[in-house]
């Protein structure tokens, strides 16, 4: 018998029917963020399906962040920075991924992070990057992990951008990078070095200085390859799935 020329045709799961038109209407603002969506009694009407396939495409919704359940009701949501970035990592992970090309698209957003943070921080977020670094520096001086608190010194520095696709993009790395932040703080002298290039870009950015922001962030994420490489670790080896939960 000849090979066939076609494959046969797949037939999309109800549910499935079901989640992508809500998604849909979502995306095209026919049902905007903060509404409830309809029953299920009345979804499962309008799509001429049972309660249950309604129930299993909402359940997907639910999964991807478009909706959330407040009570009784199901209310249309934005998916979370942190949901979207858990989804974007885990395909980065499938795609092999290495830590070298990770690093550098962070060449480019972290730089950039800074600069646009020196033009558009408020003064609460600066305030809190000052709180920051100065919790570091007593952490550094009791030799306690500094990891958590570079981390949030990066994420305040990422939300005083002001710029959403810059923050979305860059939290699907930052998840990524969480194993490399404690391999690269292999010593002292990489903690006192990660803190004074903290307080360098903070200064500048605190003086709405946006070139040497960028200058000195250049700077720290080079210095952090370098920690990563010092720490033996491969820079062209694929990252792993070791995040943060």
């Amino acid at each position: 018998m000849d090979k066939p020329l076609f494959n046969r045709l797949e037939k999309t799961p109800a549910y499935k029917v079901v989640s992508d038109a809500l998604e849909q209407a979502i995306l095209q603002r026919q049902i905007k963020t903060g509404d409830a969506l309809p029953t299920e009694e009345n979804l499962a009407t309008q799509f001429g399906v049972n309660r249950s396939t309604v129930r299993e495409g909402i359940r997907h919704m639910e999964q991807t962040g478009f909706v959330q359940r407040k009570g009784k009701k199901l209310i249309v949501s934005r998916p979370s920075y942190d949901l979207v970035g858990h989804q974007m990592s885990k395909v980065l992970i499938l795609n092999d991924v290495t830590f070298e090309e990770l690093w550098q698209v962070k060449m480019v957003l972290e730089p950039l992070s800074a600069q646009l943070a020196a033009t558009n921080a408020s003064d609460d977020l600066i305030n809190r990057m000052a709180k920051n670094i100065e919790v570091m520096t007593k952490a550094l001086e009791n030799e306690e992990d500094l990891v958590a608190l570079d981390i949030e010194f990066h994420v305040f520095i990422a939300e005083a951008a002001n710029n959403q696709a810059l923050v979305m993009a860059r939290e699907a790395l930052a998840q990524l990078f969480y194993p490399a932040y404690q391999a690269s703080m292999f010593s002292e002298v990489s903690g006192q070095r990660l803190l004074d290039a903290h307080k360098h870009i903070f200064k500048a950015i605190k003086n709405r200085d946006p070139v040497t922001a960028g200058e000195w962030m250049r700077k720290h994420i080079i210095d952090f390859k370098r920690g990563y490489e010092i720490a033996g670790l491969d820079a062209n080896k694929p990252v792993s799935n070791d995040t943060r939960t």
